[in-house]
């Protein structure tokens, strides 16, 4: 458990992986993680063990060979001097050393930038055309470097030497046989040989698969130099196209001897032919290159062209292959030729983009370009952006994005997202990458918002909104700084308005309430740019239509703008009215009637008759916006009206038919009158009533409910104290009244004057005095029926036999109390008054 801890030098820094990326030789290849920084770097390991038993085997099986431990020596030499060459020559396309070699007595150890893979590891099948281009010129740049600046031969330019790291580039390495001319003699060159050097271990020999002939064929003439490596790179170029084949195959690739055989055949097929009839032995290899591969693998060295021919020839003069290596010096180049090359990029009509290998738009374009915008936006402090870096940041993005679009949703989180686009603070800094760099300039939060629908698609709607609200002020209000890029702010307003359809539904209510419509109703009131004024009005559409705003918001905020809409614009005009058909015909808003009458009928023929630019037609279209702003009213206020109509009150059946009377309003309760109707005995028999007419009272009134808040009072009784007195005073009368007691007065009275007691027949008091509990008086809690009541038909008798000592016709008035003669004729509107 305590292993990690006495870790020292190079593991003690890294995180070593337990899982071999690849072998070559007998290095070992393993992804690292620095442990700090938490960089990726590839870690080289050599198993001193392992090795030293495989010579020990070797030389136990060959008892001519040298000294195991001498060899053991002489190979740890030759790692030793491939690691010191590789630290000390520094090129792009050289084998990038981060830790020099660390040796321990079980290990050679040494770190690397990231690499995944060897040419001889790479499945070549996958590997298409343009790739393999561009990494021959990257091993031929390498190349360049080491023949004109450091006069050295490579010697050992084979597969198991180009490394692939992570962004898909070719880098140059396997120094154990590096020359320097400049350490050699001219005799020594010329009397140069491989033999000299060999060894019972593999990779301590050259491949003779890839060595020139005039090193192990020749016996004299110039040997070692430039061309060496001019004949191996052929060699390779045939390797590639034809996906891991040999142009000469020896079946011991460490044998001269071998090598002197199959080199006789290839000399047979090869030499004093026409480049056009080496199709059948070139194969695979482009027929662009057959000219150029007669001049790679001339017989003799001085033959062969020199690798800055072979750079400057047609093979590289392809538009796609000089975009990938301006790519590769990216660094090296001026703003604006970087600006040049961008813009070329995003040129829809060449589409130079989408032409590029999309291994190397992904590992190597996309992290240039990321890293590029984050340390510039890290480097920028208060100052104004000047011109150029504004094109610069703004076009770096939108390459960005448009890589961005071919990616998986993961993978554009983890590369796009993350470093640009997250809203989120770090904790290394207070403010995000995301607010620095939507503050820097109008043409960057351009490329943003333009992007919006690929967002929607690669991240969550959450992270979508964060962006949407974040650039919200910024993209609406005008910034001082701005100023000259009027035009670019113009078109984001447009453009952000138009894009709010596509997250209007995800945005949270009180955000949009409080802080977006405002700003909205902000950017309409003040804006005096047209196309912003009518895409204004389309949001507010869009914003109804997705349900994004209610009822309160379009009263408290919405209409007080359009009603103090000063422009009598034709086109706005037109603009506004569509939206207010939109509005009167809108279930989920669902003004009210009072409202759309009064603010936005008004507010329509304010607009359509201040507008003095219009032609007929237009006007006319005017009128017909406002005619279906009208049906609709119409149709809603008829919705709320009955069938039936009101008739004037022209008798008295039509007046206590109303509906006050009838049915009576729950709130409202009727004064009781101050005494207690007499009540007709159960006898009384009705005469047939004649059918009335309809007086059109209105159905839907509720009737009238008599409620008392407290007991009536008698007749003649202003207190309750007198009523109780009354009261007493009838009880003590009631012994008078007899069967046999009989008053002429009053039957001649009941047959010449007709009761207003409605069913004609007379009311018998002896009846009445036998069953006293028999009244069919109504309560004052029940419903009044005015075609039953006997004060509505008006038309029946009654014979009334009074009881004896009441001989007088009483009859209330509304005013006093009192006994006067009955009129021959009851006027309605007397009893009107009274109710």
């Amino acid at each position: 458990m305590f292993k990690s801890v006495f870790k020292t030098g190079i593991r003690g820094i890294y995180n070593v992986s337990d899982n071999l990326s690849f072998q070559t030789d007998s290095w070992s290849v393993y992804p690292a993680k620095h442990k700090l920084t938490g960089k990726v770097v590839s870690v080289f390991i050599f198993d001193k063990t392992k090795f030293e038993t495989l010579v020990n085997r070797i030389c136990s099986q060959s008892p001519n060979t040298k000294n195991p431990k001498l060899i053991i020596s002489e190979c740890y030499e030759l790692v030793k001097y491939e690691v010191s060459q590789l630290t000390k020559l520094k090129h792009p396309q050289i084998l990038t050393i981060i830790e020099v070699l660390e040796e321990t007595k079980l290990k050679f150890l040494f770190v690397s930038e990231p690499v995944v893979a060897t040419l001889n590891t790479l499945d070549l099948n996958k590997e298409d055309e343009l790739s393999i281009q561009k990494g021959l010129l990257e091993i031929s740049k390498g190349l360049q470097f080491l023949h004109n600046y450091c006069s050295i031969v490579h010697l050992n330019l084979q597969p198991q030497s180009v490394f692939v790291n992570a962004q898909g580039d070719w880098k140059l390495a396997g120094f154990k046989f590096l020359q320097n001319l400049n350490d050699i003699s001219s005799l020594e060159r010329e009397n140069f040989y491989i033999m000299n050097n060999s060894s019972v271990v593999p990779f301590a020999n050259l491949n003779v698969n890839f060595t020139a002939p005039e090193l192990i064929v020749d016996s004299a003439g110039l040997k070692l130099g430039n061309p060496n490596d001019i004949w191996s790179l052929g060699v390779l170029i045939f390797f590639l196209y034809n996906k891991g084949e040999y142009l000469i195959d020896c079946f011991d690739n460490n044998s001269p001897s071998d090598f002197k055989d199959e080199f006789r055949k290839f000399q047979q097929k090869f030499y004093n032919h026409h480049p056009s009839e080496l199709r059948y032995l070139l194969k695979g290899v482009p027929q662009s290159l057959w000219l150029i591969m007669t001049q790679l693998l001339a017989r003799y060295p001085n033959d062969r062209i020199s690798i800055d021919q072979f750079i400057d020839s047609e093979y590289f003069n392809g538009s796609l292959i000089k975009m990938m290596w301006f790519i590769d010096e990216f660094s090296t180049k001026t703003i604006d030729e970087k600006l040049v090359f961008l813009e070329g990029l995003l040129n829809q009509k060449d589409d130079l983009l989408s032409k590029l290998p999309t291994n190397f738009k992904n590992s190597k374009l996309l992290p240039l370009l990321v890293e590029v915008i984050t340390s510039e936006i890290n480097l920028l402090s208060n100052t104004r952006l000047t011109t150029d870096t504004d094109k610069f940041l703004s076009a770096s993005l939108m390459v960005v994005l448009r890589i961005g679009q071919d990616l998986s949703s993961l993978s554009f989180q983890d590369r796009i997202y993350e470093p640009l686009l997250n809203t989120h603070k770090s904790k290394k800094s207070e403010t995000s990458t995301f607010t620095k760099l939507s503050k820097v300039s109008v043409n960057i939060r351009l490329a943003i918002v333009n992007n919006t629908e690929m967002l929607l698609k690669k991240l969550q709607p959450k992270q979508v909104i964060e962006i949407v609200q974040e650039l919200a002020n910024l993209c609406l209000t005008f910034s001082p700084s701005d100023i000259d890029l009027q035009a670019n702010q113009i078109q984001l307003q447009d453009l952000y308005l138009k894009n709010l359809e596509l997250v209007a539904g995800l945005i949270d209510f009180p955000y949009m309430k409080n802080t977006l419509f405002p700003l909205l109703c902000q950017v309409f009131k003040t804006t005096t740019v047209l196309s912003t004024k009518l895409q204004t009005l389309c949001t507010f559409q869009i914003l109804i239509e997705k349900k994004a705003i209610d009822r309160v918001i379009v009263n408290e905020q919405l209409l007080p703008v359009l009603e103090n809409l000063k422009s009598r614009d034709k086109r706005i005009i037109i603009h506004v009215l569509q939206f207010f058909v939109q509005l009167t015909q809108s279930e989920h808003i669902s003004l009210e009637l009072e409202i759309l009458v009064d603010r936005i009928l008004v507010q329509c023929f304010r607009l359509s008759f201040g507008c003095n630019e219009c032609s007929k037609q237009e006007f006319q279209e005017f009128m017909n916006y406002i005619a279906t702003i009208q049906k609709s009213l119409t149709e809603r206020k008829f919705a709320t009206l009955s069938e039936g109509s009101h008739a004037p009150a022209t008798s008295f059946d039509s007046i206590i038919n109303t509906p006050l009377l009838r049915h009576g309003g729950k709130n409202e309760i009727a004064k009781t009158p101050l005494f207690k109707p007499m009540a007709p005995s159960k006898d009384i028999q009705q005469k047939p009533q004649p059918p009335q007419k309809d007086v059109g009272v209105r159905s839907k009134v509720k009737p009238l409910t008599l409620k008392p808040q407290k007991a009536p009072l008698s007749f003649g009784a202003t207190t309750a104290r007198s009523n109780a007195m009354n009261s007493t005073l009838v009880s003590n009368l009631h012994p008078l009244n007899r069967a046999d007691d009989k008053d002429e007065e009053f039957d001649e009275y009941q047959d010449t004057n007709p009761s207003r007691n409605g069913n004609g027949s007379s009311i018998d008091w002896s009846s009445a005095r036998a069953h006293p509990q028999s009244q069919t008086t109504h309560s004052f809690g029940q419903t009044l029926q005015p075609q039953n009541s006997p004060i509505a038909s008006g038309q029946l008798t009654a014979k009334v036999n009074y009881p004896p000592g009441f001989n007088a016709n009483l009859v209330l008035t509304p005013n006093s109390t009192g006994t006067r003669e009955p009129k021959k004729a009851t006027n309605p509107n007397d009893l009107l008054d009274f109710l």
